[in-house]
């Protein structure tokens, strides 16, 4: 019971923005977000947004060391959206939290919607980061293990794993207590528009935004240039958008 009650302290602390007064070491194990929360947030979220299909989604947070602390649906049951997206949500959060920062002059987050231009094959024989998303592998053991019932609630058995996987289009953004990278979130269940969109409702929601420069560029054409992210169906009202036509 103490273990509990000392990580719902520090979710408490990091949500209020108190990081100064708990350890480094304390802040890479706590959860920013309690199951509690990200079940409101991510319910919240899929409500208020009618972009892509107006699907339901796997909303997954990791902690800064990576691994998953809290995993949640918005749907009315476990089978309310794509039973697949539970495990690329847990990659999309863990590439959000994996390459973004604490900010700095020049540095902070990066979403997983930054990463798509980056790492698409070009005819000049490939962008800077091309083969990004096989530098990872998503640890299918853990993101396919236990019982199923229990998927999206507080005992998922997803928890506590460091899952991985690199995914480099939208849905996937990191935590912010201040300046300070705390974790990530990663959404998936309808177009990659539609995820990056509810995630961002839910980091509002939750009040754990950092600058807010990891927009998704949405670019009209078969070929997104560098550092841009392909268009998706009914993607007008996409939050945390700018775009380029």
């Amino acid at each position: 019971m103490q273990r509990y009650a000392k990580k719902g302290l520090l979710a408490a602390c990091l949500a209020a923005g108190c990081l100064g007064v708990i350890s480094s070491a304390q802040a890479q194990v706590a959860c920013p977000i309690s199951y509690d929360a990200l079940k409101t947030a991510v319910t919240q979220a899929a409500a208020a947004d009618s972009t892509g299909f107006n699907n339901d989604f796997w909303a997954v947070a990791v902690n800064r060391s990576g691994n998953v602390c809290a995993v949640a649906y918005s749907g009315a049951a476990i089978d309310s959206q794509w039973l697949g997206s539970r495990q690329i949500a847990a990659a999309k959060a863990y590439t959000a939290n994996a390459f973004s920062l604490s900010v700095t002059a020049g540095r902070g987050p990066l979403s997983t919607a930054q990463l798509y231009g980056f790492a698409q094959p070009s005819p000049s024989g490939g962008n800077p980061l091309f083969g990004l998303e096989g530098g990872n592998v998503l640890q299918a053991e853990k993101a396919y293990n236990g019982d199923y019932f229990q998927f999206g609630t507080a005992q998922d058995p997803m928890l506590g794993y460091r899952i991985g996987g690199t995914i480099t289009f939208g849905g996937g953004l990191a935590l912010y207590s201040g300046n300070f990278a705390v974790g990530a979130i990663g959404v998936s269940g309808d177009t990659a528009c539609a995820d990056h969109s509810v995630a961002w409702r839910i980091r509002q929601v939750l009040n754990l935004r950092g600058p807010e420069t990891d927009t998704i560029t949405l670019v009209n054409g078969a070929t997104p240039s560098t550092g841009g992210h392909p268009n998706c169906p009914n993607s007008a009202g996409t939050q945390g958008q700018s775009t380029n036509s």
